[in-house]
């Protein structure tokens, strides 16, 4: 723990993209912002999983068809033995494949392992038609539908799917060759390499188009989240993205064991402010009070939100009562610093908050609403005691 802030190391945050990332790479199909990119990842992980095991499924009960296919040959002595191993190990390897995937926990693990298991699939596959030579005049739809599943429904980067066809493209008709190529007519060789060049050329295209179009559709959905959760006079967070962000941190806080503090943050006297100035100098007045609490807030993982009226909130994730209490301290003396005079009150007085702070160190065994209603509490504490400070709880 950080002695001087009450915070833990390895902190890190993911800040809210804003309207940039809407822009996507033509060539790359990525967001142009990496942070982003990476977002959008994470947000489809679970999807692409889904997509993952039931590929893989499939793949396993294609074998298993195959295997039954190879067992009759067998039986009727048109077969070896050696015939039987590929189409059995291409029912075992995706339910190999199935239990890994279970385990895989990042976008980029998950790419990685779909390269290595479309080699495995795809050398499995090769080996089990080089095996039958009379079988050599189903290698062309083979490639083709590989291509298409590699650019269409692989849950990898458009980047990465290029690389895979590609070389794909480039083996598969080679192994084709080597172990075919004086059963296959002329004719059957280049009406291949047309249709691997068509294919590859329709999934370039597809999958360029596909993935750019997911990407813009979440980047406009994050911008819009972001201007509903966004106060249009302050413009800082609103009540909606004070409570998304708390129930995030909440449930982050509780399956880390780490402390979650809150600052509740009120105007003092500011409904005299806006009787003796207008409303027009009393919203001039929020942006700036909002503006001095943002830039009293160190990390960018810190939030700082408009709760209602003239009440802020700032949600301060792993920082114990002491970091927090710091930080309450700085967003006084910004406010006495900016000196924002204060006509109603008497002797030319400045304009002051009052902050209740409260933070929970076992977040688990409580509610989050049980925090707010801390911090509430404190600050009307700090009101009552006077005003102009600050009032600091456990809960």
């Amino acid at each position: 723990m950080d002695t001087r802030t009450n915070s833990y190391p390895g902190y890190r945050y993911v800040p809210r993209p804003d309207a940039k990332p809407v822009a996507v790479t033509r060539w790359t199909a990525q967001l142009v912002d990496p942070q982003c990119e990476h977002d959008f990842r994470l947000d489809r992980f679970d999807e692409d999983q889904r997509r993952v095991n039931l590929l893989l499924l499939l793949a396993s009960v294609a074998g298993g068809l195959n295997f039954m296919v190879q067992v009759q040959a067998y039986r009727s002595g048109e077969s070896s033995l050696e015939a039987l191993l590929p189409p059995f190990m291409s029912i075992w390897l995706p339910l190999v494949g199935l239990a890994i995937i279970q385990r895989v926990r990042s976008p980029g693990m998950l790419e990685v392992m779909m390269a290595l298991f479309m080699a495995v699939g795809i050398v499995t596959r090769m080996t089990m038609v080089s095996l039958h030579p009379a079988m050599s005049f189903l290698w062309p739809t083979l490639i083709v539908g590989l291509v298409f599943v590699i650019y269409v429904y692989l849950p990898v980067r458009f980047v990465a799917s290029v690389v895979l066809a590609s070389v794909f493209s480039v083996v598969a008709p080679v192994w084709w060759l080597w172990a075919s190529g004086p059963l296959i007519p002329t004719d059957q060789i280049y009406r291949g390499l047309v249709w691997l060049l068509f294919v590859n050329a329709l999934g370039f295209v597809s999958a360029n188009s596909m993935q750019r179009s997911q990407r813009i559709q979440y980047a406009q959905s994050v911008l819009l989240k972001e201007l509903l959760s966004t106060d249009a006079m302050t413009g800082i967070g609103n009540r909606r993205r004070f409570d998304d962000a708390l129930d995030r941190e909440w449930r982050r806080c509780s399956r880390s064991e780490k402390p979650l503090s809150l600052l509740m943050i009120d105007v003092d006297h500011f409904k005299a402010y806006n009787d003796h100035c207008g409303h027009l100098h009393g919203d001039e007045c929020l942006k700036q009070v909002a503006q001095l609490l943002v830039s009293s807030v160190g990390r960018p993982g810190d939030l700082v939100a408009r709760y209602g009226g003239e009440e802020f909130v700032c949600l301060l994730p792993e920082i114990g009562e002491a970091g927090a209490h710091a930080v309450a301290a700085k967003c006084i003396m910004a406010i006495a610093r900016a000196g924002i005079p204060h006509p109603a009150l008497p002797d030319e007085g400045r304009l002051t908050v009052s902050i209740g702070v409260a933070t929970v160190h076992d977040a688990a065994s409580h509610s989050s609403g049980a925090l707010v209603a801390l911090a509430d509490k404190l600050l009307y504490a700090a009101k009552r005691a006077g005003r102009d400070q600050v009032k600091v709880g456990v809960l």
